[in-house]
C-alpha cells in the first residue's frame, strides 16, 4: 500500500511531459488586435509562448491562439526581443521605438534603446533600464546568460550593453563594425549566449559577428551565406538556427568546429510564412514566429500571427 501510494504522488507531482500534456502542433496561429509580434519566447513553467508587440508595445501569452496581455508597461514602446529566466521567474524585453506604436514619439523613434524586466508570472515590473536616448539607438534582441546577465543589441550605434541581474547597465562592447552600415539594413540584430561568447547576426552586412566575453574588443566576423541574418537560436555550443530576413525568406542551420572562427551551412529551409523574424526552442521543439510585418511596414494592419514548427 505504502508504495501505491508513493507512486500516485509522484504522479502527481511529476510533470507530465509536453507530448503527453499538450499536442505539438505543427502550425499556431494566433490572433491579438494588430499585435504585429517581432519577439517570441517559451515559458517552460506555464508551457505557453510569450510574444511581443511592434504596434501596442506589449507582452501577450499565447493561449489557444489567443494572446492575453501578461505586460501593458506605458513604458515600453515598441517590445521588440524577448527572454524568459524561468530560474528567477523573470521575462526580459528589449524596448525600442520603430515609429510605428501607439506611443511612438519623435523624440523616441529610432533613438531610445532599454531592457525592462518583468515578473514571468504577473507581469509587474521588477526593472526599467534605460541604456540609451537620442538620434541613433535601437534596442532590438535580448540573450540571457546562465547566471541571469543579460546583453542587449542596439542595431543603429553597434552596442552590445552588460545588464546584471539586479540591473545594473554598462556598455559590454561598441564597434563600429557593428552598427549601422551606410547602405542601409540593420547593423546588430539576434543575439546568442554560447558557452565564453555570444554571437550575434549583422543583417545589413549579412554576417555573423563573434564577441569573446573575456575580451569583448575583440570581435570577429564570420562571412557566410546566410543572407541578412535576423533572429538567432542556439542548438548547443556548436551549432545554430537563424531567420534570413531576404527575400528568400528561409531557416538556415550553421555548425561551427572552431569555436565561431568558421561556419558550414547544415541545412536551408524554405519558409511558408512572410517575413518570419525569430525562433523559440520549446519541448515539442524550435518554432518560427511571422508577425505579419511585411503587412504593418507596407501601411496595413493584421491581427494575425503564426508560429510554425522547424
Amino acid at each position: 500500500m505504502t508504495r501505491i501510494l508513493i507512486s500516485l504522488l509522484l504522479l502527481v507531482l511529476t510533470p507530465a511531459t509536453a507530448d503527453a500534456a499538450t499536442p505539438c502542433p505543427p502550425v499556431i496561429t494566433g490572433n491579438g488586435p494588430s499585435l504585429h509580434p517581432e519577439g517570441v519566447a517559451y515559458d517552460p513553467l506555464r508551457r505557453q509562448f510569450l510574444v511581443g508587440s511592434v504596434t501596442h508595445g506589449t507582452v501577450s501569452r499565447v493561449v489557444g491562439g489567443q494572446a492575453r496581455t501578461l505586460v501593458d508597461d506605458p513604458w515600453l514602446i515598441t517590445t521588440m526581443g524577448l527572454a524568459v529566466d524561468a530560474k528567477r521567474g523573470r521575462v526580459l524585453v528589449a524596448n525600442a521605438d520603430l515609429g510605428l506604436a501607439d506611443r511612438s514619439r519623435p523624440e523616441t523613434t529610432r533613438a531610445f534603446a532599454g531592457l525592462g524586466i518583468y515578473d514571468l508570472r504577473t507581469g509587474k515590473a521588477l526593472h526599467r533600464v534605460t541604456l540609451a536616448t537620442g538620434p541613433g539607438h535601437f534596442a532590438n534582441d535580448v540573450a540571457l546568460a546562465p547566471d541571469g546577465t543579460a546583453f542587449v543589441t542596439d542595431s543603429i550605434s553597434g552596442t552590445v550593453h552588460r545588464i546584471t541581474p539586479n540591473g545594473h547597465a554598462t556598455p559590454l562592447v561598441q564597434h563600429p563594425g557593428l552598427a549601422q552600415p551606410p547602405t542601409g539594413g540593420w547593423g546588430l540584430n539576434g543575439i546568442v549566449h554560447v558557452g565564453d561568447q555570444l554571437v550575434v547576426a549583422l543583417s545589413g552586412a549579412r554576417k555573423l559577428a563573434v564577441i569573446p566575453l573575456g575580451n569583448p574588443r575583440d570581435v570577429t566576423t564570420i562571412t557566410a551565406p546566410v543572407g541578412a541574418p535576423d533572429g538567432l537560436l542556439a542548438l548547443g555550443r556548436n551549432r545554430l538556427l537563424l531567420v534570413d530576413n531576404t527575400a528568400a525568406n528561409r531557416l538556415v542551420e550553421v555548425r561551427t568546429q572552431d569555436r565561431w572562427q568558421t561556419v558550414e551551412i547544415v541545412e536551408e529551409t524554405v519558409w511558408p510564412d512572410k517575413a518570419p523574424t525569430t525562433l523559440a526552442q520549446t519541448p515539442c521543439g524550435v518554432y518560427a514566429l511571422a508577425g505579419r510585418l511585411d503587412v504593418l511596414l507596407a501601411g496595413g494592419r493584421s491581427d494575425e500571427f503564426v508560429l510554425r514548427k522547424a
